[in-house]
């Protein structure tokens, strides 16, 4: 065989396997993707799923996607990339059964949640643990802001959880007073007890709160 046609067949080969290391596997891509968006890495995430990363897969430790982990720790970009490439914006987690929308709620994160709510998330969901909504994780939680953006876009006020706590219980029981005086402004029944019996005020007294009492008389 000719010098040069010995040459020309090693560059082919080399090629090749140069070629066959830069491919991954989808299940490779969709591990790396989680490690990406845990990072906070756009240019990653991007790369990742241009791979063939299985935007939805749930992880087998925790059972979250990545946009739940997104949400949990307050990606924007990273939860733009993934929606927009085809996430889905209400599926919940294995184990806890927490959702996006709620986890992002529950931090603050204002425009996350607007995200999310621009890209389908229901604004009534439920998890499957605690039947709690985002707005019952926001006003926990004190984030005012977010409880008057979930209202402006059609959240009930009064869902309960499993044990028949409200938004406004909820926030009472926390002593949360913004939340509470938002939440009463907008029609919120302070009446209804949990399913222990406790109203709102009988809640107040509880706490030994005179604001919240006082509060509570008032609207």
């Amino acid at each position: 065989m000719h010098p040069r046609t010995k040459l020309v067949g090693f560059f082919a080969v080399l090629c090749l396997m140069l070629f066959s290391s830069c491919k991954i596997s989808q299940q490779q891509a969709t591990t790396e993707l989680r490690r990406a968006v845990l990072n906070n890495e756009i240019p990653k995430v991007r790369k990742y799923v241009r791979k063939g990363a299985l935007v939805n897969h749930k992880d087998p430790k925790r059972g979250w996607s990545p946009l739940l982990y997104a949400a949990q720790a307050g990606h924007l970009e990273v939860a733009a990339v993934l929606l927009k490439n085809g996430a889905d914006p209400g599926q919940t987690s294995d184990k806890d059964e927490v959702f996006p929308l709620q986890r992002a709620a529950s931090n603050g994160y204002l425009e996350l949640v607007d995200l999310l709510v621009r890209n389908g998330a229901d604004v009534d969901q439920q998890d499957g643990r605690h039947r709690a909504t985002a707005m019952m994780f926001a006003s926990l939680n004190g984030h005012t802001e977010v409880v008057r953006y979930l209202i402006d876009h059609g959240a009930l006020l009064n869902v309960r959880s499993n044990r028949g706590e409200s938004a406004l219980f909820i926030a009472v029981s926390a002593q949360q007073y913004e939340v509470v005086k938002l939440l009463l402004d907008q029609g919120a029944n302070k009446h209804r007890p949990n399913i222990y019996g406790t109203t709102c005020l009988q809640k107040a007294k509880e706490l030994q709160d005179e604001v919240l009492i006082n509060v509570l008389i008032d609207k």
